[in-house]
């Protein structure tokens, strides 16, 4: 029985054999060549560069890209995020105006726009202030028909009246040097200077206004010796004494000053401004904003609230009455009718619009709507591109996600292609004009917990052109959504397509390698036995 039992297994183990596929020929049978061994050397080193290669290009990943129509629903809106410096545009006029295709446009944005004075280095001069508009600062009511004949007569018998000798001041006195003005401001405890400009037709209407209103102020005040402040206007003529504009910061006509102790400037820490009136263009209004710099008693009317004086010896407790001077100056900066505008020359704005997905355009200028002209041919447009991008933000891991996304194309970050742009005004007149179209691309990385994201990218062309008649010089950035979406999926092979790949490799140069071997050695006997055939015979 064991000897059936030994025969029956050997009998299995001899019918397992001819199953094997991979048959082996005894080693004294075989025999190593010098030609094999170098083969095998290549076969080998050939084998590991393709593994290596494979292995790492299974590791790289692949966009799997695609066109399609633009999935966005009817009214959604598009963010555009912008930071744009202009060394010659000062931020009491520039303007952030939005337009679009549908006839939708909204001129000096306020509520997401910012703006921080820079001077002509592109330096910030000032902090970054919100540019929202406070009741009573706009001036928006200019004096009526019968208002300014009324005016009128008022300055032509005050003219007949100083001819005359009845009268020796002047209505708002006129001012040409900067010596002039200094001793004009010096003599009163505040001064309203209009510089203007002739030829500007708001600059025209003020004109009677303002002569008015500095008649019946000095009637009021300058002639009552029982008053201890008082008042006087004047005039600077910015055509006929530009230097002396330009040396105050003058860009738009008419421009009110407001001086105390002789200075328009108010200290904010180690930042000044200057104080400009921007209330309603009447003589009523002018004479009552005068009438409340300058009238006050002499230890503070109770009504506005008034900075503490130093303690007196007497009692610690009991603060010293503020000075007349210092009186005139909280009021001054406190009133609603006084905007504060940067010792600059320059403004840097930034904020965001929110618009629809129609081609539209974004306008960065000079205000010419709140009552205010322009010399064209000397407003400079030069600015600088910090960033102007559609969208969210990316952050810095989702920058080197595009950057690998566009890899082997034209460098850029063209989702913020405009920035750090430069653009210089050579000429006068000059505006510039940004063509750009966008595109959305939503992108779907490769991983379990990675989340997709959508990001506006942008093309862009630039030019700078001559300023129609009737405009003033604009920095214009058009923009033209794109009708179709790009779809990015990040893949990665199969790992069974990777393992598939490894054996051929190896299988294929194993095999190719032995068919070479295998054709040189046949032929270098087959030449062998030819060698021995001839010496034979």
């Amino acid at each position: 029985k064991k000897k059936k039992k030994k025969k029956k297994k050997m009998g299995i183990l001899t019918k397992a054999k001819g199953m094997d596929f991979y048959r082996k020929i005894p080693r004294d049978m075989t025999q190593g060549t010098y030609l094999g061994s170098i083969l095998s050397i290549v076969a080998t080193a050939l084998i590991v560069f393709l593994l290596i290669a494979e292995t790492r290009a299974y590791v790289k990943t692949t966009f799997d890209t695609k066109v399609v129509v633009d999935r966005s629903v009817d009214g959604e809106l598009m963010r555009i995020n912008f930071n744009v410096s202009f060394p010659a545009l000062s931020c009491e006029f520039a303007s952030v105006d939005v337009g679009d295709a549908l006839g939708l446009t909204r001129y000096n944005l306020t509520k997401t726009v910012f703006k921080r004075p820079i001077d002509g280095n592109f330096r910030p001069t000032g902090p970054l202030a919100w540019a929202e508009k406070t009741p009573g600062k706009d001036g928006e009511k200019h004096v009526n028909e019968k208002e300014l004949t009324e005016a009128q007569v008022l300055v032509e018998k005050h003219k007949e009246a100083l001819t005359t000798g009845r009268v020796t001041h002047s209505s708002a006195e006129p001012l040409t040097t900067e010596e002039e003005m200094q001793a004009f401001n010096d003599a009163h405890s505040v001064t309203m200077i209009n510089f203007y400009a002739p030829w500007c037709p708001w600059s025209q209407r003020l004109q009677p206004v303002f002569d008015a209103a500095a008649i019946q102020l000095h009637e009021m005040f300058n002639t009552n010796s029982q008053n201890m402040h008082s008042i006087a206007l004047g005039r600077v003529n910015c055509v006929e004494h530009e230097q002396l504009c330009r040396k105050h910061h003058i860009q738009g006509y008419p421009t009110v000053r407001i001086f105390t102790r002789g200075s328009d400037l108010i200290a904010h820490g180690r930042h000044t401004d200057h104080a400009s009136y921007h209330g309603d263009r009447t003589v009523s209004a002018i004479v009552d904003f005068g009438k409340s710099m300058v009238d006050v008693p002499a230890g503070g009317d109770g009504n506005i609230p008034l900075p503490k004086g130093k303690p007196t010896k007497e009692n610690d407790k009991k603060p010293q009455p503020p000075r007349p001077n210092e009186q005139i100056d909280f009021k001054v900066a406190n009133h609603a009718d006084v905007v504060q505008a940067r010792a600059s020359t320059g403004c840097s704005i930034t904020g965001f619009v929110l618009v629809k997905k129609v081609p539209g355009h974004v306008f960065f200028t000079a205000d010419a709507k709140n009552g205010h002209s322009f010399d064209v041919d000397k407003l400079n447009v030069t600015h600088q591109v910090h960033h102007f991008y559609f969208g969210q933000q990316l952050s810095a891991s989702r920058q080197k996600y595009m950057a690998k996304f566009h890899r082997g194309e034209k460098e850029g970050d063209w989702h913020d292609k405009l920035a750090n742009d430069f653009v210089v005004s050579k000429n006068p007149r000059t505006s510039h004009e940004h063509y750009l179209q966008t595109v959305l691309t939503t992108m779907q990385p490769i991983g379990p917990f990675a989340q997709p994201f959508s990001v506006y990218e942008y093309t862009q062309h630039t030019h700078s052109v001559k300023t129609p008649d009737g405009e003033t010089p604009r920095a214009k950035f058009h923009f033209t959504p794109s009708p179709v979406q790009i779809l990015g999926v990040e893949k990665r092979r199969e790992f069974y397509q990777f393992i598939t790949t490894l054996m051929a490799i190896v299988g294929g140069v194993y095999s190719v390698v032995g068919i070479i071997d295998g054709l040189m050695h046949n032929t270098t006997l087959m030449f062998k036995r030819k060698m021995q055939l001839g010496k034979a015979m």
